[in-house]
């Protein structure tokens, strides 16, 4: 939809503003899940997390190529596509790391008292394993895996608040127009 938009009206700085600060209010909202949340509920902050996406990443490309004279069309775009797996792997890699850290102290929390059944460690957990735990423990692995994503969503939101400024400094410039090059004339038999 984004690019419909930014095709009819030439203007693209409003959709990585307005993106970020959706992607902000979904990472918020993503940080309020837990058992007890309804799928609607879930949808909808997903929704307005994948909204602020759609918002924001294929329109970057759109400002790059549109900043880079054509001879550099094909380096800018790659560019940009480097940079977004970078920057992917290393948000994977963080926000991985402070799930694995909180999970460790929240089941230690929602698990203490507890005894686990015979053979079964936390290292074992999958949703058929689970579902044949006493209800307690089931409980505990839940509410400590649903803690843990809280905590990942809720340290991501400031993140995306500075996503949310960095937009601003975007200059709008007029979208190119690229002339295809004319067709070679036919030479006559």
């Amino acid at each position: 939809g984004s690019g419909q938009v930014i095709a009819r009206t030439g203007r693209y700085r409003v959709f990585p503003i307005v993106g970020t600060a959706f992607m902000a209010v979904g990472l918020y909202l993503l940080s309020l899940m837990g058992p007890t949340s309804s799928t609607l509920q879930d949808s909808l902050s997903m929704l307005v997390l994948g909204m602020g996406l759609g918002g924001v990443m294929p329109v970057l490309v759109i400002i790059v190529q549109n900043g880079v004279s054509h001879s550099e069309l094909g380096v800018a775009t790659s560019g940009a596509t480097f940079f977004r797996s970078i920057g992917g792997s290393f948000g994977t890699a963080i926000f991985g790391a402070i799930f694995a850290n909180v999970l460790v102290g929240n089941l230690a929390s929602h698990l203490h008292g507890l005894n686990l059944p015979a053979g079964f460690s936390a290292a074992d957990v999958t949703p058929a394993a689970l579902s044949h735990l006493p209800a307690a423990v089931h409980t505990g692995f839940v509410s400590g895996y649903a803690e843990s994503i809280q905590t990942v969503f809720l340290v991501a939101v400031p993140s995306a608040g500075f996503a949310f400024l960095a937009p601003w400094l975007i200059p709008q410039v007029g979208l190119r127009r690229w002339v295809a090059p004319a067709p070679a004339p036919q030479a006559a038999n």
